[in-house]
């Protein structure tokens, strides 16, 4: 007997040969592709089928789809993966998917110009043109200096895609023109059933008192070896289960301080006081 997903990919195979994978005209006012059809009437297994994160899901069905974003997560192909399937389940060709990546260590302006050059015309045959830059958090001052100019000014059709681990190493003037998508570890954040305490006790910080947040930071503590995994974890699941990004910033703080060699007990010790100093959510 063909298992449920198995049924359900039949059905989109018989839905594209009958209203073609190009176009379809919706009460003759809309041009849809199919991905955008099978986002808008079930989201559900438009996520399965295509393997988009959730919120890329969600734009993605509402049609609203920014100029900027930043894919924020752990070091692996998720993100990068993640950009590209979602520019392909907006229709996307690859003669309009344009990917920039560090020469060596830095991303340099000379890169960033010729990226201009390549979308100032938006895309060629694609509804939207993508332009998914890796590891943008090695932007050298100048090259950031001349991306922003593009960010204030988009191009039409235009969809910019950075991809970095952390957000504190770009400038404030990009991250407030770019939607932050956090990802957590591998291919579905939340997945890692040795989590499972640590969400149940994320959930209950807000009511926690001062000595039973100390407790849960000297838990997280214990997790050395995975430690970046559980906070990048722990942040998702704030971020899109509870929520609640005042929690979820809070995670991703204490991976950063971390990460600039603080004490991993100073560090958490810290995160933890500010989840009952901050009350609800921020």
């Amino acid at each position: 007997m063909p298992a449920p997903r198995t049924k359900i990919f039949r059905i989109f195979v018989s839905l594209q040969k009958v209203i073609g994978r190009a176009e379809v005209e919706f009460q003759a006012k809309f041009t849809l592709t199919l991905p955008v059809v099978t986002a808008f009437f079930c989201p559900f297994y438009y996520a399965i089928i295509y393997n988009v994160h959730p919120v890329l899901a969600g734009i993605a069905r509402n049609e609203r789809v920014a100029s900027a974003y930043i894919f924020m997560g752990p070091p692996g192909p998720e993100k990068a993966a993640a950009a590209r399937e979602f520019a392909e389940s907006l229709g996307t060709r690859k003669v309009d998917l344009v990917v920039l990546k560090p020469e060596k260590t830095t991303i340099k302006i000379e890169q960033i110009r010729e990226i201009q050059q390549v979308v100032r015309y938006g895309p060629t045959a694609s509804p939207k043109l993508f332009a998914i830059i890796e590891e943008a958090d090695k932007l050298t001052p100048e090259a950031s200096a001349s991306f922003l100019k593009t960010l204030e000014e988009p191009p039409p059709g235009v969809v910019f895609i950075l991809l970095v681990e952390r957000d504190d190493r770009l400038p404030n003037t990009i991250l407030s023109r770019c939607q932050r998508i956090i990802f957590g570890e591998g291919p579905k954040a939340g997945s890692n059933p040795d989590f499972a305490p640590y969400r149940l006790d994320l959930k209950a910080a807000r009511k926690k008192n001062v000595l039973e947040l100390l407790d849960f930071s000297a838990r997280l503590e214990k997790e050395k070896e995975r430690l970046e995994e559980l906070l990048y974890d722990l942040a998702f699941f704030a971020h899109e289960e509870l929520r609640d990004v005042g929690l979820s910033r809070i995670m991703l703080d204490a991976t950063k301080n971390i990460k600039r060699y603080v004490s991993a007990k100073l560090a958490l010790d810290a995160a933890c006081l500010k989840m009952s100093a901050s009350g609800g959510q921020e």
